[in-house]
C-alpha cells in the first residue's frame, strides 16, 4: 500500500512539474510577442498633421504641414510628397484626411508602414506680408517728381485711390510705377503700379491720382490785343496753379522775342502757347547786321536780307561790303549770325 501511494505521489509531482514548465513556456511566448509588437510600434513612422497650417511656398509638400517621426529614410520620402498648390494670399485651402492618406499611399507607402495622425480636415493658409501704404505713396510721388523734372515747379500728391490693404507673399518687395501713358500730370491721371516679390510680378493695378502744382509763368501785365507784338513790358511773372502741361505756359522770356499775339489776352491771364506765334522779324530787302563768328573772333558787317524769316530760321543774306551771299540764322529783329 505504501508503495502504491508513493508511486501516485511521484506521478502527481511529475504532472505538477510539467504544468509549471508549460506555464513558463506560455509566459515566455507572451513576453516575446509583446516585445515584438513594441518594437514594431517603435519603428513605425508617424505623420502628425495640425488642424491649421501656414505655408510659405506656392506648392505644398507633406513636410510643410506635418511633423514626421520614425525611420529617417522614410521621413525624407514622406516630406517630399506633393499635395498640390498653396492657396492664394488671403484664401484658405481645405485638405481632407483621406486626401492626405491617398497621397501617402500613392507615393508607395503601405498602411502598416505609416500611421497618419490627422483631423478629418486641415485648413491651409499662405504666409503673407502687408504692403505698407506709405511705401506705395512714396514710389508714386517719386515717379511724379521725376516726370515733372522742373525744379521750379512745386508739386504734391493730393489724391490717390489705393486698395485699403494689399498682402503679398513673404520676400523682398519692389514697387515699380509707370507714367508713360500720362499726357498731363496736372489733371487727374492714372498711374500703373507693379508689385514685385523676389523679382517676380505679384500684382499690377492702376491707381487714380491727382497732384497740386504751382510754378511761375508769364501773365499779361495789361490787356493785350491780337496781332500786336509782345514786349517785356507787356508781361510779368506770377506763381500760378498749373493745370495743363508745362509746355502750354510761357515760362521762358526768350520766346517773347519776335512773338505776335493771335488773340486778345485779358490783364492777369496766363500767356499760353496758343495765344501767340513766332512772328516774322526780318523781311526780304531789310537791312541787317551780319555777325560773323569763328571761335572767339567775331566781326560785324552790314547786309541785306534776301528772304523773310522768324527767329531761328536760316535765310540768305548779302554782305554789302563783299557782295557775297551767305546763309545766316535769324537771331533777332535786324540781326543774323554766320558761323565760320
Amino acid at each position: 500500500m505504501k508503495q502504491i501511494n508513493a508511486k501516485i505521489n511521484r506521478k502527481l509531482f511529475d504532472l505538477s512539474e510539467q504544468r509549471q514548465s508549460l506555464r513558463q513556456i506560455f509566459f515566455a511566448l507572451i513576453l516575446f510577442l509583446a516585445a515584438g509588437i513594441s518594437v514594431a510600434a517603435q519603428t513605425k513612422t508617424i505623420v502628425r498633421v495640425a488642424v491649421e497650417t501656414i505655408v510659405e511656398n506656392q506648392t505644398i509638400n507633406l513636410g510643410d504641414i506635418a511633423r514626421i517621426s520614425g525611420d529617417a529614410a522614410q521621413i525624407e520620402r514622406l516630406k517630399n510628397i506633393s499635395l498640390g498648390y498653396a492657396p492664394n494670399i488671403g484664401a484658405v485651402r481645405e485638405l481632407t484626411r483621406e486626401r492626405i492618406a491617398l497621397a501617402i499611399s500613392t507615393a508607395g507607402f503601405a498602411a502598416p508602414e505609416v500611421r497618419l495622425d490627422a483631423p478629418p480636415s486641415v485648413n491651409i493658409r499662405r504666409a503673407a506680408q502687408e504692403i505698407n501704404r506709405s511705401t506705395l505713396l512714396e514710389a508714386i510721388e517719386n515717379a511724379v517728381r521725376i516726370q515733372i523734372s522742373a525744379e521750379t515747379v512745386e508739386a504734391r500728391l493730393i489724391k490717390i485711390d489705393l486698395p485699403e490693404k494689399i498682402f503679398a507673399p513673404n520676400g523682398k518687395v519692389e514697387i515699380r510705377t509707370n507714367l508713360a501713358g500720362v499726357r498731363n500730370l496736372f489733371a487727374p491721371f492714372a498711374v500703373s503700379v507693379e508689385i514685385r516679390v523676389n523679382d517676380k510680378i505679384f500684382r499690377r493695378f492702376a491707381a487714380n491720382a491727382e497732384i497740386e502744382a504751382f510754378a511761375e509763368v508769364f501773365v499779361a501785365a495789361q490787356t493785350l490785343v491780337a496781332n500786336a507784338k509782345i514786349t517785356a513790358a507787356d508781361v510779368r511773372l506770377e506763381k500760378r496753379r498749373i493745370e495743363k502741361p508745362l509746355s502750354f505756359y510761357l515760362r521762358d522770356a526768350e520766346k517773347l522775342r519776335g512773338a505776335t499775339l493771335v488773340k486778345n489776352v485779358a490783364a492777369g491771364a496766363e500767356i499760353t502757347a496758343d495765344s501767340f506765334v513766332a512772328g516774322i522779324v526780318i523781311r526780304a530787302g531789310d537791312r541787317v547786321r551780319i555777325v560773323g563768328q569763328s571761335g572767339k573772333m567775331q566781326i560785324i558787317v552790314n547786309g541785306e536780307a534776301r528772304a523773310s524769316g522768324k527767329i531761328g530760321d536760316r535765310i540768305a543774306v548779302k554782305n554789302l561790303q563783299s557782295n557775297a551771299v551767305l546763309q545766316a540764322v535769324v537771331v533777332d529783329e535786324g540781326l543774323v549770325k554766320v558761323i565760320f
